[in-house]
């Protein structure tokens, strides 16, 4: 009995490091189907084509062992040509590639914006992928010590999803990004969502949040700016509903909440324009012209110092605005076409008579604008 439970034991180990060299063996054949059809692959061809116009991207393989292949991609750029190291290590049914960022440091530290202390800027990209499930994670980081050692150190995390399905999650956090002179923010926090690699099917959703920021002569502690598409149709047409928030729009608006929506989009436009380089071949005007209005939601907050500046408001504090209100176009029949209002209301008109009026127990102010004229309360500006 003993005797059969140990060859049932030894058997039992045998046949998993079968199974095991065999899915080793498995991810290292897919490994080099990929690696083989790099230069030849359309969706990597259209990213290229699209961030970097006449480019191109190739792979030469160095070292090819049973658990690791190392090698470089090489990016070429008209004549000139960058090597970017890799290291695969195989494993069962995945695939960790850690890429070589030795150039990317350099470039970093050579940089003339941002001073960084020599030696102290650290950066790293992997990606874990899996050969059964088509998934694949992203994680990169850079780190360096300001020339300014009072300036504390530059921390920033990328990561990166993309499932079977090609959903592409995004996540860019920035710490401490500063140039030791005008310009400094202690943290921007960047996320986002799309569908389609090799064609473009849901444009997602993303935010952007910054706050501490500092750029003479404007200077907020919190922003948050997001984007979702809605209404979206089997057409692939879509609306753009924009949310912005904060303490202070450039002096113009505090304690800010705006929600617009623009429509309308399409992602077959939007996917036509974006293979497209240049920016004058006519892709981005058919972009621009399916767009016919804007819905002003939300555009609540408190008017700023540059808006109470010229209008003669004395009292900022008193002046809570509320705002919504609609605007249509077409663009091809030019600006002529903008026809819409925005209805303005206010706690207090004090020194603001001509903007508001007293109307059903509150202070408004109508803006609307028609034939390329703009009234205020029904009277010409300016």
């Amino acid at each position: 009995m003993a005797n059969k439970l140990v060859l049932f034991s030894a058997g039992a180990v045998v046949i998993a490091a079968a199974v095991y060299a065999g899915g080793v063996y498995y991810t290292g054949v897919k490994v080099n189907e990929y690696l083989s059809s790099i230069e030849n692959n359309e969706t990597i061809s259209k990213q290229l084509s699209y961030y970097l116009p006449g480019s191109n991207l190739s792979c030469k393989v160095d070292k090819d062992s049973f658990f690791t292949e190392q090698g470089s991609f090489i990016l070429s750029v008209e004549d000139e040509s960058v090597k970017i190291p890799f290291t695969i290590n195989k494993g069962f049914g995945s695939a960790k590639t850690i890429i070589g960022t030795d150039e990317f440091v350099s470039l970093v530290e050579k940089n003339d914006a941002i001073k960084f202390a020599p030696n102290t800027v650290k950066a790293d990209l992997e990606f874990d992928s899996s050969v059964f499930s088509s998934k694949i994670k992203g994680h990169g980081r850079l780190q360096a010590d300001y020339q300014d050692n009072s300036k504390g150190k530059l921390d920033s995390v990328l990561d990166v999803d993309l499932t079977s399905d090609e959903n592409v999650i995004s996540h860019l956090n920035i710490r401490n990004l500063q140039d030791g002179k005008s310009f400094s923010v202690k943290e921007i926090d960047m996320s986002g969502n799309m569908q389609g690699i090799t064609d473009l099917k849901s444009i997602g959703n993303s935010s952007v949040v910054i706050k501490g920021f500092e750029a003479m002569p404007y200077k907020f502690d919190n922003l948050k700016l997001t984007s979702q598409a809605v209404n979206q149709t089997k057409e692939g047409d879509f609306d753009m509903n924009i949310t912005l928030s904060g303490d202070d729009l450039f002096g113009y608006l505090q304690n800010y909440d705006i929600d617009l929506t623009l429509s309308k989009f399409n992602t077959d436009v939007l996917e036509k324009a974006s293979q497209n380089a240049a920016v004058d071949d006519g892709s981005y005007h058919e972009v621009l012209k399916s767009l016919n209005s804007l819905t002003v939601n939300k555009l609540n907050g408190r008017v700023g110092k540059i808006v109470a500046f010229f209008t003669g408001i004395q009292n900022v504090d008193q002046f809570n605005l509320t705002s919504g209100g609609k605007f249509t176009w077409n663009l091809e029949e030019g600006m002529d076409s903008l026809k819409g209002n925005l209805t303005v209301k206010s706690d207090s008109n004090k020194n603001a008579e001509q903007f508001f009026v007293e109307k059903n127990g509150a202070f408004e102010s109508e803006l609307a604008i028609e034939n390329g004229r703009l009234t205020v309360n029904g009277k010409p500006f300016l």
